[in-house]
Formats: structure tokens, C-alpha cells, sequence
């Protein structure tokens, strides 16, 4: 897979990453975990940091292993724009337990609450969706549709779960369609390991931090950088003009509570 981005794309997290504490404690990709992201928009570092954070946001995501194999995933993803109000997405999805986490099941909720403004409207806008046997059966709102799909396919959602299982280096790059909510399908999706970086001495304050990057390119999207540690942990993924930072410090989630305390 050609490297598009290259590791110096990192750099632009400096502000953000400057005395980054690295999670401690064992992890296991495929057990029970609960993690919350930062949301930041990179911007012109001349005018702004990235900690002005003007549009910023967080995502959470609990994994909860299920005993015939698979996880179901809840999400909640937020986030604030200056001009286009408060967008919220809640979901939770059934996943299969293959390399793409892939949904069987699932149901979401978008709301989007409008800046007080007399020509803005809030929206909100339900999905449900079911996968088996290569068709796709969608209930968004009040209109119903079935996908056809040739290939693999994943949501967004699922990927961070799934990134943190594969193979590096030297795994198999997938490929597959990606199907989020409300979106058309968008395919020819390719996700592959592409490079490991140590981050110590980058910066003044670099975190002493291996990590490993998939590249993830494709129809309809800009390139998707998924950073984790050594231990499979998803520590960073950088979106476009969007970066989503794990919180810092925290230690690894107990089976028990599947929590991080």
C-alpha cells in the first residue's frame, strides 16, 4: 500500500500531545474497554493553536465482548461549530468478531441542535439497520431500503475497534465498503499498516511513545491515519482536518466494570 501521508502528520498534534501521558497497564483489544476521545480540528498554527479548540468535540466508545464471538459497540460522538449548532450521534452496534468488526445490527440517532438563530432548524434523524447475507436492510426516518453489497463492509465506528486487532506489520491490507449513517456507500476502501515512529525528541515535550500507523484511503474520504501503541491500544486517529486523541493517563479498563477509572 502506498504511504500517502507520511509519519510527519503527527506533528501537527504537538500542541495537544506536548506532556501527553501514555495509558499504563495491560490492555486487551478484544476484551472489555471503555475509551474517550478529544476531538480537535487542525488548524493554522500561526493564528491558532490546537488548544483554542474554536470547533472541538469528543467520542466515546464501550466495547462489550459477547460470549458467541463479536462485540457490541455503544457510541456517543459530539461535537460543537460555530455557526452550525451542536451534532450529536448516539449509537450501538452488534459486530461481528472478524478482522472488520463488522455490523450485523444497529441503531442510531442524530440530532443536530441549531444555534439560536431564526433561519436555523434542529434535526433529528433515527436508523436502524440489519446485515445478513450480503443485503442490507436500512430503516432511516420514515423511508425503508435494501444495499446490495460485492464486497466486505464496515462502518466507521467499527474501525476503531477493529484497528487495534490487526497484524503489524506485515498483515493483509482489506478492503471493503464503508456504510455510516446517513451516508451513501462509499467503496474501495483500503486500510493497511504503513509505518511505526517513535515520538520521543520529536518535539519539546514529545511523549517517550511508539506507535504504529494503519493508513486508511478510498472513495469518498480523505485519508484516515489510526495511530496505536504497542499494545494495540488506539491512541490517535487524524481525520481530514479532524484529530481524535485518546484521554491521557488513565489506566487500563478492569474487566469487571469495563470502565476507566
Amino acid at each position: 500500500m502506498d504511504a500517502a501521508v507520511s509519519v510527519e502528520y503527527l506533528d501537527l498534534l504537538r500542541d495537544v500531545l506536548q506532556d501527553y501521558i501514555p495509558p499504563r497497564g495491560s490492555f486487551d483489544p478484544s476484551g472489555h474497554w471503555f475509551h474517550h476521545y478529544s476531538l480537535y480540528t487542525l488548524v493554522n498554527a500561526r493564528k491558532l493553536t490546537l488548544r483554542t479548540r474554536r470547533i472541538g468535540g469528543q467520542l466515546s466508545i464501550r466495547r462489550t465482548p459477547q460470549a458467541a464471538g463479536g462485540a457490541i459497540l455503544e457510541v456517543k460522538y459530539e461535537k460543537t461549530t460555530q455557526f452550525a449548532g451542536m451534532h450529536t450521534l448516539v449509537a450501538k452496534l452488534v459486530c461481528a468478531g472478524e478482522e472488520l468488526a463488522t455490523p450485523v445490527k444497529w441503531d442510531s440517532t442524530y440530532t443536530m441542535a441549531a444555534p439560536a438563530h431564526p433561519l436555523k432548524m434542529s434535526l433529528e434523524l433515527r436508523e436502524t439497520g440489519i446485515a445478513r447475507d450480503r443485503s442490507i436492510f436500512i430503516e432511516r426516518g420514515t423511508m425503508q431500503k435494501k444495499l446490495l453489497l460485492s464486497s466486505p463492509f464496515t462502518s466507521s465506528w467499527s474501525l476503531f475497534e477493529a484497528v487495534q486487532r490487526l497484524t503489524r506489520p506485515g498483515g493483509p491490507a482489506l478492503r471493503f465498503t464503508l456504510l455510516d449513517a446517513g451516508d451513501a456507500p462509499k467503496p474501495n476502501q483500503v486500510l493497511a499498516f504503513y509505518q511505526s515512529a517513535d515520538l520521543k525528541n520529536r518535539w519539546p515535550g514529545a511523549p517517550t511513545l511508539r506507535v504504529h500507523g494503519f493508513l486508511q484511503i478510498g472513495d469518498g474520504i480523505s485519508p484516515q491515519v489510526y495511530w496505536v501503541d504497542d499494545r494495540g491500544e488506539l491512541l490517535f486517529l487524524l481525520s481530514g482536518l479532524d484529530a481524535y486523541v485518546l484521554d491521557a493517563g488513565a489506566p487500563a479498563a478492569p474487566p469487571s466494570t469495563g470502565e476507566r477509572s
